[in-house]
């Protein structure tokens, strides 16, 4: 008789197997901009044929798109149902308006970003 056919991945463990690890903003941040959809349902604990099948109805918890035939689930949106926010990028103190990064002396793309108009 033939073994049992595994049909998931197994969960992610701490190391020493024993039980699966907590998702952290750290280890979150760690996949990038987007994900799969497999897991972004594991962050929110959905299982993933329910996670396939919220897809397909357009009601995943999160914004997702669709890339080829995967499904991709931008992370940003993930930490924000979480009401885990992501570190800022740089400190507003550590850039001037001129794009400048006083702290490490680089300079952004050359254009003003600024929203809205200056003050004269």
């Amino acid at each position: 008789m033939r073994p049992a056919r595994r049909t998931r991945t197994p969960a992610a463990t701490t190391g020493n197997g024993d039980a699966p690890s907590a998702w952290t903003t750290e280890r979150i941040l760690a996949l990038g901009a987007t994900t799969d959809l497999t897991t972004a349902a594991a962050i929110l604990g959905i299982s993933r044929s329910v996670a396939y099948k919220l897809a397909a109805r357009d009601a995943f918890p999160v914004p997702l798109f669709r890339a080829g035939a995967h499904y991709r689930v931008p992370t940003a949106p993930i930490l924000r149902t979480l009401h885990l926010e992501s570190p800022p990028v740089s400190a507003p103190e550590d850039t001037d308006r001129s794009g400048v990064d006083q702290a490490a002396g680089r300079s952004g793309s050359g254009r003003d970003t600024t929203v809205g108009n200056p003050p004269p």
